[in-house]
């Protein structure tokens, strides 16, 4: 079994960009591709300045799951996440879709990007590069 955190408004896509998920949905995920929620984690640290410390205090929130999901996330909190061991994985799909493919496949994805995640040529970190070598 696994721990998933899924970044979502709505409850049922994936919608949220990492750093500023209001709210995170903890999943558990059995390799049958049953899932259930155990339960929602508040983000109440949009108050602070500093990006840095945002992502330090969102990857202790969530520093008990194996996966993040979210629709996007900047290198410097993937880096962060993955020293805690977390895999975080941009997806824009429905959470039902994303947990029984991760369900069925055991682990998500053995790369978890299918896209470098670096520094985009236009200057700023927080872009994620599509195979094309664009920003989306």
């Amino acid at each position: 079994m696994s721990k998933v955190a899924v970044g979502s408004k709505d409850g049922v896509n994936i919608t949220e960009h990492f750093g500023k998920a209001q709210e995170f949905l903890i999943y558990e995920v059995n390799q049958t591709g049953d899932y259930q929620l155990l339960e929602t984690r508040r983000n109440d640290f949009h108050s602070l300045d500093k990006h840095t410390n945002r992502v330090n205090i969102l990857a202790e929130l969530l520093s008990d799951v194996d996966v993040v999901l979210v629709s996007q996330i900047g290198p410097e909190a993937v880096s962060i996440l993955q020293e805690k061991g977390i895999k975080a994985i941009p997806l824009s799909v429905s959470i039902d879709k994303a947990l029984k493919g991760y369900a069925k496949r055991g682990k998500l994805l053995e790369n978890p990007f299918p896209f470098s995640i670096t520094q985009s040529q236009h200057g700023h970190g927080h872009h994620r590069n599509k195979p094309d070598g664009g920003c989306s």
